[in-house]
């Protein structure tokens, strides 16, 4: 990253960070997933998570498999925390990832997807010390409560996937060190897809699972990061669990699994169809004005498959999924990061590579 870049990341995160210290007292209020406003999608509502490639996004019928959906950050204020609001442009940014997100997983598979108070992003990407570590914390008891509400109220004891991405995927992680997760997981997960922050092979070792070595394999916990060829990670720390709450620290080994080969294999492998979507969006950017706190007049009208699609993808010497190729050039173009780091792309360039390995994963452990 250049000084200039530098400079520009550093002015934007300044520019979002909360001017005073993280207090629980002025917290949102907590969320009651009894009601159907704390959640971002469930399989009775319309909802952005039920977007088809044919336009669909209303709901159908109740499917046998079930997908708890953990949405990344999409909140950019001057707090630290969300007051989940669904009249809010933080919302509307929730719904784009799940139209091009979560929708992966809605083909065999009913999605639920709690709203929850988010950290804002100045938090999780910057070292805000003591406060980034509480208003972590916050965000991560509203996910385990919104999954104990689910088993307990609304599974009926169906087949999970669990998926995420970037600080859903931080607090899914940590999902797994629960004991009162452990006798549901063991029986009902079928594959959990943590895409978009960092997992270590040792812990995923010590919760007792491992990374994905083939594409029907079951109960896998599957991890990506991706960028584009040469591209490099510049953060030598990462926001964790400790045992005791979030803290940084050094990642070592990434469990890193391939989106096209399903494995750790180092090899280049290619796409052989077409897997890219992108969203059609009308009205104004939701990602330009990030200190926007009402709902903007933008709606989410489709998702699509861009014609002309070329790709492959690696696992990279320091455990990042390597892309290449027309596809990845056209993307990397618009200069959407830094450094190559195709991170808000990650569900969307291997959507459909995805989509299948559901399939297959699912089909598996249906005995299908």
């Amino acid at each position: 990253m250049t000084k200039e870049k530098d400079s520009i990341l550093e002015e934007f995160l300044n520019s979002i960070s909360p001017e005073y210290d993280f207090d629980k007292r002025m917290a949102p209020k907590e969320p009651n997933y009894a009601q159907e406003n704390f959640w971002a999608a469930l399989p009775n509502i319309p909802s952005a998570a039920n977007f088809k490639i044919e336009g669909s996004n209303e709901p159908g019928s109740l499917k046998e498999v079930d997908c708890f959906f953990i949405h990344p950050t999409g909140f950019f204020l001057k707090d630290w925390n969300f007051d989940i609001s669904k009249d809010s442009s933080t919302f509307q940014r929730t719904e784009l990832m799940l139209a091009t997100q979560a929708s992966v997983f809605n083909e065999l598979s009913n999605i639920f997807a709690p709203e929850y108070r988010q950290a804002t992003f100045a938090a999780i990407s910057s070292n805000k010390k003591n406060n980034s570590s509480l208003s972590l914390e916050l965000a991560y008891q509203d996910v385990k409560k919104s999954l104990l509400y689910y088993i307990e109220n609304l599974a009926t004891n169906r087949p999970l996937i669990l998926a995420s991405h970037s600080q859903g995927s931080l607090h899914a992680q940590r999902l797994f060190s629960e004991e009162c997760f452990h006798p549901y997981f063991k029986k009902n997960l079928i594959a959990a897809y943590l895409i978009g922050y960092p997992l270590e092979k040792d812990y995923i070792n010590y919760l007792g699972y491992d990374i994905s070595f083939s594409e029907e394999q079951i109960k896998p916990i599957i991890q990506f990061q991706t960028i584009g060829e040469g591209g490099k990670r510049q953060r030598l720390k990462f926001w964790m669990y400790d045992g005791s709450g979030y803290s940084l620290q050094p990642i070592n080994k990434l469990a890193t699994t391939n989106p096209i080969s399903w494995n750790n294999s180092p090899d280049w492998h290619e796409s052989k169809f077409d897997s890219l979507v992108m969203p059609k969006i009308t009205g104004p950017s939701i990602f330009i004005d990030y200190h926007r706190k009402e709902s903007a007049n933008t709606q989410i009208k489709e998702i699509w498959m861009p014609t002309n699609q070329e790709f492959s993808a690696k696992i990279s010497i320091d455990g990042h999924v390597e892309a290449r190729g027309p596809t990845i050039d056209r993307i990397l173009a618009k200069d959407i990061g830094w450094n190559k780091d195709l991170h808000i792309w990650d569900y969307q360039i291997f959507w459909n590579h995805i989509r299948k390995n559901v399939k297959k994963r699912i089909n598996t452990f249906l005995g299908k």
